[in-house]
């Protein structure tokens, strides 16, 4: 934009004059912290623009130009826009809650009614979550200013010693008049942006997708030209089980709440891209980031939650009386009613849905079984309510394989041979029969049934070989792929820890660890740090922090992993997030004698130090554990076909 000395009209119009008022903890816990992720950022623009009564926003994300000093990411509307004194009595006022201050949770403009999505102020500060500054250009009915919002300088004219401390701040106004480019409408202008690396078309269409519910021909959202639809979120049309709702839920006074929306499992387990679990949406935009709650495998069946989405619309959580949702808009306050009673219902539909949804795959993979030459030669001879046990046994322990019909199938095989023994295809029948006061039956039943257990731990054992054999490979090529040793975690994770069957993958507290901590000002290398995760377990949250196969783990790794855990341990209070505790693992390739002292200490604090070789020898010693119960109950058992499988299974692992 021109000053004004090149545009006339600045000579007819008063340069406006505007302030603002602010204090650091606002501007660093409320700027900086709170949003960290870019879809989040352009998301408080478009719940603006949303609010301002917009029926087009576009965003502009350049994909192909390099990360330079010049690279910019506009969000433009059409919506009313704003005067002079709006920009100074409503814009300015940092923490103005718009809808007690206009006594109104629904705007009227332009003949249609919208439930206003913006609620502390705060949202205009969002920008500075990854950028240094923000041009704001705003046109009103002819008129039009635009003024600069520069992070440095508002540090400079602000109290660090005292954050408490209000200081006033007068943004640059660069230009102003009226012959805007439009009537009305805001742009906003993000540069000096602390990323790394360019975002993709992709990933910004689908958060936005995810983010928003409110998407239609009134409210039409662009990015680089191509328009977000609801079906970019994509997951919904990936489901081969959906539950729907329209219902209510009651807090303890007896108060009802309307719920709506859906929970289903997709036919392939969820990519990291798709973010596994439950979003809760309300007013149209999203209030929690995908969560499974504190459900754990433990609560559902083992790979059942590797399958789970959904999207659930409780508007009542965004009342102003209720004061739910976390600042940044991307989790609740769990613990006060009647979100608490919302986690609940969510909990246990999670929990129906993810078993349902299982049941459902082990279905099909008993019909794809049956497709299969092997079991057409070995099982369909078979009496029916036999051939009904052994598909329920087949969906069970092959849902993560893969079968080609017409052709012979090994686990079908193997299947076919224990089937011929009385007590697999008998166990259901005797199961029935059974009194359970009679202690010796049940544990006769007990022992029969460990031919069909030893069969499930066999193909666990054969799994964790394979991945010990690909966790070597993974240390022997350096790791130098990030995305690869990311993956790699968090589809194995009991190679950190062995009670770890599943986690989740929190890319936004991986993403406020990278903010705070970012490489260059922990490292004397930047590079030393390969990838920094954050997976949670059920109510505990662990920051792992991945160097290189070659490096070697200091003491200085392990003060900079108890920052991380210390932030994240007052983190998550603020957050009121399902997690209880955070736990903290540095890895490496060796660890030095200093910091092996320091890493004892540190476990009592639950903070780690792991060496790769450290983590390959928990491989291993977790397969040892599976063939060793595997062997006891093939003796157990006196099979000699097991005892066979048995020799097998410890040739493999000689080999390997």
């Amino acid at each position: 934009m021109s000053d004004s000395e090149t545009n006339p009209t600045n000579n007819e119009i008063e340069e406006p004059d505007l302030t603002m008022t602010l204090d650091m903890n606002i501007l660093q816990h409320l700027g900086l912290k709170m949003y960290t992720s870019l879809p989040a950022v352009i998301s408080e623009y478009v719940a603006n623009a949303w609010d301002a009564g917009a029926t087009e926003v576009d965003i502009s994300v350049p994909t192909e130009e390099s990360m330079s000093e010049d690279y910019e990411i506009t969000v433009s509307d059409n919506g009313i826009g704003m005067s002079y004194d709006e920009v100074e009595d409503k814009f300015l006022v940092v923490g103005r809650n718009r809808r007690d201050d206009e006594n109104r949770d629904v705007v009227e403009i332009r003949g249609m009614e919208r439930p206003v999505m913006g609620r502390k102020g705060i949202g205009k500060l969002a920008g500075f979550g990854v950028a240094g500054k923000v041009v704001i250009t705003t046109y009103k009915d002819g008129q039009y200013v635009e003024f600069e919002l520069d992070y440095d300088q508002m540090k400079e004219e602000g109290n660090e010693e005292n954050p408490a401390d209000t200081s006033t701040y007068d943004p640059e106004v660069t230009d102003w008049g009226t012959d805007g480019e439009k009537d009305n409408g805001t742009d906003v202008t993000l540069t000096d942006l602390d990323r790394e690396r360019q975002p993709t078309l992709r990933y910004i269409k689908e958060r936005l997708a995810r983010r928003f519910s409110v998407l239609d021909e009134d409210f039409v959202v662009r990015v680089n030209e191509e328009r977000v639809e609801p079906t970019d979120r994509g997951i919904k049309r990936k489901c081969n089980y959906i539950r729907e709702y329209s219902e209510s839920i009651e807090d303890t006074q007896g108060n009802e709440y309307e719920v709506k929306g859906w929970i289903g499992t997709m036919e392939d387990p969820v990519s990291d891209d798709e973010q596994k679990g439950v979003a809760v949406m309300a007013r149209g935009k999203l209030v929690q980031e995908p969560t499974f709650l504190g459900v754990t495998s433990s609560s559902s069946g083992q790979f059942d939650l590797e399958y789970v989405v959904g999207e659930i619309h409780a508007d009542f959580i965004d009342k102003a009386d209720l004061d739910l949702i976390s600042t940044d808009r991307s989790s609740l306050a769990w613990g006060k009613e009647p979100a608490t009673q919302l986690r609940e219902w969510i909990r246990d539909e999670i929990v129906d849905v993810a078993d349902e949804g299982g049941d459902k795959r082990r279905e099909e993979q008993a019909r794809e079984a049956k497709e299969t030459e092997s079991y057409d030669e070995r099982i369909t001879g078979l009496p029916d309510d036999k051939q009904q046990e052994i598909d329920e046994f087949i969906g069970k322990a092959s849902e993560h394989r893969d079968f080609n019909s017409g052709e012979k199938d090994e686990f079908i095989e193997k299947v076919a041979e224990s089937a011929q023994q009385e007590l697999f295809t008998d166990f259901l029948t005797d199961m029935k029969e059974v009194e359970v006061s009679n202690t010796d039956a049940v544990f006769d039943l007990f022992d029969r049934w460990e031919v069909i257990d030893a069969l499930e731990l066999m193909q666990v054992a054969r799994g964790r070989l394979e991945t010990i054999s690909k966790f070597r490979d993974l240390i022997e090529s350096d790791a130098r792929d990030d995305q690869q040793v990311h993956r790699f975690i968090s589809e194995n994770p009991w190679v950190l820890e062995p009670r770890w069957d599943y986690v989740d993958d929190e890319p936004e507290y991986r993403e406020e660890v990278s903010h705070q901590f970012p490489s260059e000002n922990v490292h004397d290398n930047p590079n030393d740090r390969l990838k920094v995760l954050c997976l949670g377990y059920g109510e505990n949250l662990n920051v792992v922090e991945i160097l290189r196969p070659n490096d070697t783990i200091e003491r200085r790794h392990l003060e900079n992993l108890e920052m991380y855990v210390d932030h994240l341990r007052n983190y998550v209070v603020e957050q009121d997030d399902i997690y209880r505790s955070v736990s903290g693992y540095v890895i490496g390739g060796e660890i030095s004698d200093a910091a092996e002292r320091k890493a004892r200490r540190l476990e009592r604090d639950d903070i780690y130090g792991r060496t790769y070789e450290r983590m390959q020898q928990i491989a291993e010693n977790t397969f040892d554990q599976f063939l060793d119960v595997f062997k006891e109950k093939a003796e157990k058992t006196g099979d000699e076909r097991l005892m066979n499988r048995v020799e097998s299974l410890e040739e493999e692992a000689a080999a390997d």
